[in-house]
Order: C-alpha cells, then structure tokens, then sequence
C-alpha cells in the first residue's frame, strides 16, 4: 500500500476537482497545483501550493511550459529505494498526480476549427506527468478521470490515507488507456487532414461500452467496444428505446440493418436475417415497404432485424405487431407506434434521432495476424452507362429495378444473387459458393413470383448455366458486371432465352 502525502493536481477540466481536493486536505494530504488549477481551488476555500512555488521556475511561453521540471518528474519517478536520493537533494516524493489532458477531441469536434487551434490543444506536460506516474504505480496513484474521485477517497477514508496495491494498478491501466486514445485521437486526426484514404498505420482506441452476455455462442466471451468520436447514426451513437441489452448477434445484425436502409432515400424497409437482406422493398408508405419486404422470405423473415429508414408510424407497427421480430433500427418512432411495438416484450426498438445516410468509414475486417482495412465508397450507379449486350432491351421498368437490385446487392453476403420487380425484392440468393447455386435458392425463394423480374448478380457469371437458371425460373431480365473470359456465352444465352441483359461494370462483392 501507499501512503498518500503529497499530490500533483493539474486538470482541464475541472469537473469535481474541487470536492476531490478538499477530500484530500481533509485526510492531511498537501497539494500542489498548476498556476490555474491552484487558483480555481483558492478561490473555492481549497488551500494549495503552486508548482512554480516548488520548482522556483514561473510558468513560461504562456503557460505551454508548467510542469516539465526535473523537481517534478523525479518526484513522482522516483522510487521507494530513492527516497532517500531526493531529501539529500532537498526535494520529497510525490504519491498522487490527477491529471487530465487538454481537451484535443473536444476541439477538433466543432465546426470551423483550425489546424493550430488544434495543435494548440495538444497536451504536452500533462502526458508526461501520467505517463511517469503510471510508470511508478507501485508507489504512485495516477487518477485521469473525475469517475475515479468518489471510489478512491473512500479507499484512502478508510484506510488511513492508504491505497492498496490493487488500486494501484487498475489505476495505471486506466491512465495509460487515457494517453494512448489521446495519442490516437491526434495520429488520426494529423492523417485525415492530409486528405489519404488509407492510414499509414492502424491506431484504434476503443472503450469498452458495455459486456455482452457472449458472443455468437453460449461458450464465446464477447465485448462491444464503442469509438467515441462515432457520429450518432451509428450502432454505438444511437438509442436503445426498449428491450433487453443487444447480444452480439443482435449488434451485427442491426449495423448491417442500419447500412442496408441507408442506401435509399425513397421510403425504404429491410429484413434482416444473419447480417443478409433476405427481403428489401421501396414503398409509398413505410408500411408499404415493410410487408412488400416482409412477402420476399416470409419464413425467413422469423425472428429478424429490419431497417426502415423513416419515422414509424402506428400503421407500421400495426403490421409488424403480429410478426416475430428481434429488433428494429429507425430514425424515430411516432409516439402511439413507440406505445404499441413496446407491448412486445422481448423487442429491440433502436432510434438513431437522425435521418439515415450512408457514411463513409473505414471497413476492418479481422485476420489472423493482422487486419484488413478498405474504404466504404461505393460507385454512382449510372444507367445511361449501363452497356447492352443482347438482342432485347429491357424497359424503363426494368432498368429501374436493375439499378435497386445493385444497390440491394451490396448488402447480400457472395456469391449473390437479387431477384427484383416493382422495387422490391422477390428471391435473394445469398453467400453461396457457386453463382449458380446462388441463382437456384434465389429462384426457389420467389417462386411464380420469379416471372418477369430483373436478376442482379454481384458478379459475371462464369459460366451458362446461372442464365439458364434464371430464365428456367421467368427472369426477364439480367444486370451484371461482365467481366469473365465466357461473357459471350452468358449472352448467347440469354438471347436464346430472349432475355435482355445489361453490363454495368460493377462488381459488389460481400464477404
């Protein structure tokens, strides 16, 4: 254990400092502050020594260079065998130093701000003076954070003025947890300036948000850790209205849920089922769109997650009240639909308080040994540059259903397969390891259902036999890629079948 006798204070922010300090003064403890933090504390009744008093040294270059001081840093880095080393010098031991840091996220978070407003709120001292006390957190306690204050006093309250070992260390953890996310924040907020898509390095500083109950199975230990800087149309930023915490799966589900909606601005609905779309719909209404969705898969639909990208209303929920959902993600609910779908016990009712929006982020995807990062922009798709490559030409209605099909694609697991008309989907053929099986379970989905639709590939086909498939099923109409060495015989194909089919150069690969 140690006794704390002398502590450094030096915090930005200075939320419950000064209930913490007079805690401290209560138990005996001298304080010694920065310039500014001494007077806050003097000001409020709090008795404390400046650090200029005990370096001999004015703060100087206004105030950028306050605590870098031999006198300082061999206070707190010293050890309990040099002990003796400092009062030859003439100096003590330093036990505690509460520190937080400029406030550098906060900064670079408002409008406008500029680049040496935010370099200015880079922390220099103040890392410095955590990183030494951390360091030595067998004999000095290190407090980051104004949540530490209430749980430490009592401890020192209790003990005579003593923190245990334990403490010690889960205090260190925590405060170089705090230097290395700060450390983060500037690495990325230094190469997103420079405008590259790709970082020269992979620094992440995630907190852990909450525990998960397990992960994708019973037997899986599972965490969600949140970015704090995530905007609010995020799993992470936005609200959960009703229900029990998210699982695992719940989280993955809805994120894919959440991306699904966002790619349309027309009153959209996505079901959701293991991260794949199994039934998307456009609509007048959002109810519309949410049964139009729901009639893709029905069966699948069991136990699913859906997106709708508007506000729900009472006649929305009407509908999905006698169906089985895990979850739902929406910008907002009306207040009578909030009141109805909460009669569901076991529902997820998420809002994002925002209008959905596609954002572009990085996409990380975890190897073993690494990681693999990609940008999340996806091309302007463009009808007129669409390329015909048959004898029949699809119709206007066609061509807009091959545009909603690509875009529905993107969201389907490979190898896939959408089958569209009318702007909803009526067969989705997901994550197969064969383009042709891919068309079958997409053929078996719809049914009759499959006569006259639009077929949307993420990728060529390698091969005749998925075209032939799909005009067995009553496809009318294909759009693809291109792209393979035996595009002339998918398009032979599809002329035999008097099919029209349509390269748009895309390829949307998921994995």
């Amino acid at each position: 254990m140690v006794q704390v006798r002398r502590a450094i204070v030096s915090v930005a922010d200075k939320d419950g400092i000064l209930e913490f300090a007079r805690g401290l003064a209560s138990l005996g403890v001298e304080i010694r502050a920065s310039d500014g933090t001494a007077k806050y504390l003097a000001e409020n009744g709090v008795k404390a020594g400046t650090i200029s008093e005990y370096t001999g040294q004015k703060e100087v270059l206004g105030g950028r260079v306050k605590t870098l001081h031999p006198r300082i840093f061999a206070s707190i880095l010293a050890t309990r065998q040099q002990e003796s080393e400092l009062r030859d010098l003439g100096w003590d031991a330093t036990d505690m130093v509460v520190v937080n840091l400029y406030p550098f996220e906060e900064t670079i978070s408002r409008q406008g701000v500029t680049f040496e407003v935010a370099m200015e709120n880079v922390d220099i001292g103040g890392v410095s003076l955590i990183r030494a006390a951390a360091k030595n957190a067998d004999r000095v306690a290190v407090l980051v954070a104004k949540e530490q204050y209430q749980s430490v006093l009592e401890e020192m309250k209790r003990n005579g003025g003593k923190l245990g070992d334990e403490t010690l260390r889960k205090l260190a953890i925590a405060a170089f947890e705090y230097t290395s996310g700060y450390d983060t924040a500037i690495f990325n907020y230094l190469w997103r300036r420079g405008g590259d898509a790709i970082p020269p390095a992979l620094r992440l500083a995630y907190p852990m948000g909450s525990g998960l109950r397990y992960g994708e199975n019973p037997y899986q230990k599972a965490a969600f850790y949140r970015d704090a800087r995530a905007p609010r149309l995020t799993i992470a930023g936005c609200e959960l209205l009703h229900g029990k915490p998210l699982s695992f799966n719940n989280i993955v589900d809805l994120d894919a849920a959440l991306h699904a909606a966002s790619e349309f601005e027309e009153t959209s609905a996505v079901i959701i089922k293991h991260t794949n779309p199994c039934g998307f719909a456009l609509g007048s209404t959002l109810r519309e769109a949410y049964l139009a969705a729901r009639e893709s898969d029905k069966i699948s639909a069991y136990g699913c997650v859906v997106g709708l990208n508007k506000t729900v209303d009472i006649e929305t929920a009407k509908a999905m009240k006698p169906h089985f959902v895990e979850g739902i993600i929406a910008p907002d609910y009306a207040e009578d639909a909030l009141a109805l779908l909460k009669t569901k016990k076991d529902i997820r009712l998420m809002r994002t308080g925002e209008p959905f929006r596609q954002i572009k982020e990085l996409q990380m995807m975890k190897v073993s040994g690494g990681m693999l990062v990609q940008t999340s922009d996806f091309p302007e798709i463009r009808p007129e540059e669409f390329k015909l490559v048959t004898k029949v030409k699809p119709s206007e209605e066609q061509i807009r259903d091959m545009v909603f099909g690509i875009k529905v694609s993107r969201h389907v697991k490979s190898n896939s397969i959408v089958l569209a008309k009318g702007l909803k989907t009526v067969g989705v053929g997901a994550g197969q390891m064969s383009r042709v099986d891919a068309c079958h379970i997409a053929a078996y989905k719809a049914g009759p259902k499959a006569m006259g639709s639009v077929l949307a590939s993420d990728a060529f086909f390698p091969f005749r036999d998925g075209v032939d498939t799909a005009a067995e099923a009553g496809v009318a109409a294909i759009i693809q890629p291109g792209g393979s060495i035996r595009d002339a015989e998918a398009i032979a194909a599809a002329d035999e079948h008097g099919m029209s089919m349509m390269f748009c150069g895309i390829r949307t690969f998921k994995h």
